[in-house]
């Protein structure tokens, strides 16, 4: 599996994803990201791309099912990797079309990132 969540503190549900992304991984995170709403209320959700090669090819990539029953419960979306996945990330979630602010930052932006999340 290329994506996982690796941890759930202060409302900030933080998903680590390396190598290629395919969409099974990407519907096991969001299954894993369902369950957790119930005991987190409303997250934040930082993404972090860590030695990222992209996405795999599959017609399924434009089910947006998932983001109906989780963008009300979601407050902000910040993606940290290299500059050039920046578009194509942005792009993958939706970002300008989502009921929540979506930022991407650079890989050396982590913390920068994570005080965007905290902030109001």
């Amino acid at each position: 599996m290329s994506a996982k969540i690796i941890s759930t503190t202060d409302g900030i549900v933080t998903i680590k994803i390396t190598g290629l992304f395919t969409y099974p991984d990407q519907l096991a995170l969001q299954n894993a990201t369902i369950d957790l709403i119930p005991q987190q209320g409303k997250i934040s959700v930082l993404s972090i791309y860590e030695d990222f090669q992209g996405w795999s090819k599959d017609d399924r990539w434009e089910d947006v099912s998932f983001q109906e029953k989780s963008d009300p419960y979601i407050k902000k979306m910040a993606i940290v990797g290299e500059e050039k996945w920046r578009e194509l990330a942005l792009m993958s979630v939706g970002a300008g079309f989502r009921g929540f602010p979506v930022a991407y930052f650079q890989t050396a932006e982590l913390d920068k990132a994570k005080a965007w999340l905290m902030s109001e």
